[in-house]
């Protein structure tokens, strides 16, 4: 296939919001060899992207990327411990998941998204289980918003560089990840996105990685992803501190209500990342 046409038939899948992408040479490669992928039914030989879903995400955080990375050349999987519908973090939606972590034994790209509470899910150890196995063996291995800290519970960040939301970067350093204040954050074959918009950056740079950057120019046009918003307070380096000071307060008082023993599952899960290695 031409690349021009490989980039059209992009932007027909884009537009009619399916989800996927077209595949790289080197991931290409590995799924003729090895096919790894869905032990419940691989669609031919096209490489696996899971997304991990579980209660309380934030939709944007899987929104933002799966549009970025629209396409029809991906076998797109959404795994979660059960096949029931899972609440978004203070919204109405609801993500249906596709398949279990028992179904599914191998990926070719593990993205994990994020939530405001991250901390509730450092006990859920069948995930964080699930996320290394399938992590180790993956040609890339991603993360939104604090879904790098959920990363990092699961032993996959250690030495890695990384990104997260703006309020829970330090977080990342109890699990040997090293903190970097960017929308993106590249790191041979880890990639991190900021927090909530900044999966749109995350889903676009991980396109270019797959299929060049011409595919995720096209991309970012259809979508019209050129953002001028009215204020310009989207970082604590930009907005007010008053400002800044109510959001950090919000963000974590909600953590403590919902997780009072939130700094202690940090702790408590950094040690058990360590076991991982």
């Amino acid at each position: 296939m031409e690349r021009r046409e490989f980039i059209a038939k992009s932007a027909l899948a884009l537009i009619a919001s399916g989800v996927g992408m077209g595949t790289s040479r080197s991931l290409f490669a590995s799924s003729e060899k090895s096919k790894p992928g869905v032990t419940s039914g691989k669609k031919g030989d096209k490489p696996t992207l899971a997304f991990v879903l579980y209660q309380g995400m934030t939709p944007l955080d899987i929104i933002g990327p799966a549009t970025a990375l629209a396409g029809d050349d991906l076998h797109v999987e959404f795994v979660a411990h059960d096949l029931q519908p899972l609440k978004c973090e203070q919204s109405f939606m609801q993500f249906c998941p596709t398949t279990t972590f028992d179904r599914l034994d191998r990926v070719d790209i593990l993205c994990v998204t994020g939530t405001g509470n991250p901390y509730a899910h450092l006990l859920d150890t069948k995930m964080l289980d699930w996320m290394h196995k399938v992590g180790s063996e993956a040609e890339w291995v991603t993360s939104v918003c604090t879904g790098s800290i959920l990363l990092g519970a699961a032993g996959l960040m250690k030495g890695y560089q990384a990104t997260t939301h703006w309020s829970m970067m330090e977080d990342l350093k109890p699990f040997g990840a090293i903190p970097v204040d960017e929308r993106v954050v590249t790191d041979r074959n880890r990639i991190s996105g900021g927090g909530v918009t900044a999966g749109i950056d995350f889903g676009l740079t991980l396109r270019d990685k797959l299929t060049g950057k011409e595919s995720a120019e096209f991309a970012q046009l259809l979508m019209q992803y050129d953002p001028h918003p009215p204020y310009n307070s989207g970082t604590p380096k930009t907005a007010p501190e008053n400002v800044t000071q109510d959001a950090r307060k919000m963000v974590m008082g909600n953590v403590e209500a919902e997780t009072p023993d939130w700094q202690r599952r940090v702790q408590e899960s950094a040690k058990r990342a360590e076991r991982y290695s």
